[in-house]
């Protein structure tokens, strides 16, 4: 934050887990404290496999059968905040970005004052790949992070 009393940003990384609804309830809870205002990002990245060519495809987030991505990573995005902001989730922002998901929030947290994600994603086969993104976005952020993890 250049400007005394000017906001700075915190960055929320959301893919609709149990462990981003909290980091994003944490957010809801901690950035006006530190004066900063919050924008939810959902990082999707649509990968071709074997599976795909079955019609049974792994798009954003590792769901399957998810035909566009991008409409599920808005609308993901539009719930998600929605349960958490209730009636102010109009004036929270949200960004959804096509892109590998360590290097597109390693290129966001350049313009972000806090970078703030869950510990683990969707279910236990995406647990062993998202919880290597926490890992990976902590060690090579260009700001602070704050890594929540669900409650038990």
């Amino acid at each position: 934050m250049s400007k005394k009393n000017a906001k700075g940003e915190a960055l929320v990384a959301f893919d609709g887990s149990a462990s981003s609804i909290a980091a994003l309830t944490w957010a809801a809870e901690n950035a006006p404290l530190l004066n900063l205002e919050i924008e939810v990002v959902n990082v999707w990245e649509y990968v071709e496999s074997a599976l795909d060519v079955a019609g049974v495809g792994f798009g954003s987030g590792g769901y399957v059968g998810e035909s566009d991505p991008a409409l599920w990573s808005k609308q993901i995005l539009k719930e998600g905040v929605a349960g958490v902001f209730g009636a102010e989730a109009e004036a929270i922002k949200t960004r959804s970005v096509e892109g590998g998901i360590v290097r597109t929030l390693v290129e966001l947290s350049r313009e972000a004052d806090l970078l703030i994600m869950g510990s683990r994603g969707h279910g236990k086969f995406a647990d062993l790949i998202l919880g290597s993104i926490s890992a990976s976005c902590s060690a090579k952020s260009k700001c602070p992070v704050v890594i929540v993890h669900a409650p038990a």
